[in-house]
C-alpha cells in the first residue's frame, strides 16, 4: 500500500479535471453517433445492427484492452499508459472524418475507443494516489458528471452543425488539444507518494482476479451499460420513427436522460457516504429507476415523459460512479492493485455495452421498439438482484476512514 502522505497537494484537481475533460469529449465523440443517426443510417445504408456496432465499436475494442491497460497502468504508470491510449485514440478520430463506407466508420470508432480503456481502468487508481478516503466520493462524482456532460452535450449540438464532416472534424480537433495538454500537465503520482516496487503484470491482475468481489462489480457494471446504451443509443431514432419528432428534437429529448445521468453521477457517492452503506442504496435506485425509464417510453410526448426521462437518467446514473468505487473499498484491492481490479470491472463494463445492445436487445427486438425498452428497462432491474451479492461496504468503510485519520495524525 502506498504511503499517504498528511497533506494532499491541491494539483489532483487540475489531474480530476484533465481525465473527466478527456472523459467528456470522448463520450461527445461517442454519442455524435446516436444524434447524426438520422443522416448515418441512410447515408451508410445501415441496419440496426450495424447501427448498433458502430455507436458500440469503443466498448468492443476496450473489452480486450482493459485489464491489460488497468495492469500497465500499475506496472508503469498511469501518465504513460494514458498518453498512449490518447494518441492512438485521437489519430482513429481524424480517420472517421474520412469514412465513407460502414466498414471505415466502425473501424475508426473501434480504434478511437482505445482511449476508454487507457483512462477509465487507472481513474480508480488515480484517485487512490491523489485523493483522501473521504475524497473519493467527490471525486467519482465529479469525474462521472462531467463525463455525462458529454453525452448531453453531444446530443444537443451535433445536430446543428451542417454536415456530418464538420461534426466530426471538430471533436477530432478538440481531443487533439486534450491530448496535448494531458503529456504536458499530467503526473504519474503526487510527491512524497511512495509505491512498492514494480512487480510483473502478472501478479497485479492475479490479486485482482482472485476477488470474487471485484467480478461481481464488473458483472453490474456490465447490466448497467447494456442497459444504458440501448435506451440512449436507440432512442432518438425510435422517437423520429414512432412519434415523428424532428431529430433536433428527439436529441433533446434523450439528453433529458443523460442530463439526469450527470446528476446522478455526481450526487450518486455522495449518497452513499451520506447513507453509510451501499446496497440497499443501489437496489431501490436500480428498482425505480428501471420504472421511470420504462415510464418515459411509454408516456405521450411532453411534460410527463420529460419528468420521467429526467428521474429515470438520474436514478440509474447513480449506480456506475458506485460500481467504480468499488477497487478502492475493497480491502484486497486498495490503491495497488486498483489499476488491474478496474481493468477487470472496466472490461466487463464495455463488454456489456458493445453486446448486450448489439446482439442481445437489439437482436430481439429487431425493429419493435417497444419490446427494445422493456428489454432494455430489464436489464436495470436485474442490476438489484445482483447486488445483494456484494459484501456490505459500511464497516469497512467506516474501519478504512478511521485507520486513515489515525496514520494521518
Amino acid at each position: 500500500m502506498p504511503k499517504m502522505p498528511q497533506t494532499f497537494s491541491n494539483y489532483r484537481w487540475v489531474i480530476l479535471f484533465l481525465v473527466a475533460m478527456i472523459n467528456f469529449v470522448f463520450n461527445a465523440c461517442q454519442f455524435q453517433v446516436a444524434a447524426l443517426a438520422y443522416k448515418l443510417i441512410p447515408e451508410y445504408g445501415l441496419t440496426p445492427s450495424q447501427y448498433a456496432s458502430v455507436l458500440n465499436a469503443p466498448m468492443l475494442v476496450a473489452v480486450f484492452f482493459c485489464l491489460f491497460a488497468g495492469s500497465l497502468g500499475d506496472r508503469f504508470g498511469i501518465k504513460r499508459v494514458i498518453s498512449v491510449g490518447l494518441l492512438i485514440g485521437t489519430t482513429a478520430l481524424f480517420l472517421r472524418v474520412l469514412a465513407d463506407n460502414y466498414l471505415e466508420l466502425f473501424l475508426s470508432m473501434l480504434i478511437m475507443g482505445l482511449i476508454m480503456p487507457f483512462v477509465g481502468a487507472n481513474f480508480a487508481k488515480l484517485v487512490g494516489l491523489w485523493f483522501p478516503k473521504k475524497q473519493i466520493g467527490l471525486a467519482f462524482g465529479i469525474f462521472f458528471f462531467i463525463g455525462m456532460a458529454g453525452n448531453t452535450v453531444s446530443l444537443n449540438v451535433t445536430t446543428y452543425f451542417p454536415s456530418i464532416f464538420s461534426a466530426f472534424l471538430t471533436s477530432a480537433f478538440v481531443m487533439l488539444a486534450l491530448c496535448i495538454l494531458w503529456i504536458i500537465l499530467a503526473r504519474d503520482k503526487p510527491a512524497g507518494v511512495s509505491l512498492p516496487p514494480p512487480m510483473p503484470l502478472k501478479n497485479y491482475t492475479k490479486v485482482a482476479a482472485r476477488s470474487k468481489n471485484v467480478w461481481l462489480g464488473g458483472f453490474l457494471a456490465m447490466l448497467y451499460m447494456g442497459a444504458t446504451l440501448s435506451f440512449t443509443g436507440f432512442l432518438p431514432a425510435a422517437l423520429n420513427s414512432v412519434h415523428g419528432v424532428s431529430p433536433s428534437v428527439a436529441g433533446f429529448w434523450t439528453s433529458i436522460f443523460t442530463l439526469g445521468n450527470m446528476i446522478g453521477g455526481f450526487i450518486g457517492p455522495l449518497l452513499v457516504d451520506r447513507v453509510g452503506t451501499m446496497k440497499p442504496v443501489i437496489i431501490i435506485l436500480a428498482i425505480t429507476g428501471a420504472a421511470f425509464t420504462y415510464l418515459s417510453w411509454i408516456s405521450p410526448v411532453g411534460v410527463i415523459m420529460g419528468i420521467s426521462l429526467l428521474l429515470g437518467g438520474t436514478l440509474t446514473g447513480t449506480i456506475l460512479p458506485n460500481i467504480n468505487t468499488l477497487p478502492l473499498r475493497f480491502k484486497e484491492i486498495g490503491p495497488v492493485y486498483a489499476g488491474s481490479a478496474g481493468g477487470i470491472i472496466a472490461t466487463m463494463q464495455v463488454a456489456g455495452a458493445f453486446f448486450i445492445p448489439t446482439f442481445i436487445i437489439s437482436t430481439i427486438a429487431g425493429q419493435n421498439y417497444n419490446l427494445l425498452f422493456i428489454l432494455a428497462s430489464l436489464t436495470f432491474l436485474l442490476i438489484a438482484p445482483v447486488t445483494i451479492l456484494l459484501p456490505t461496504i459500511r464497516l469497512r468503510e467506516k474501519k478504512q476512514n478511521a485507520t486513515f485519520k489515525a496514520a494521518s495524525k
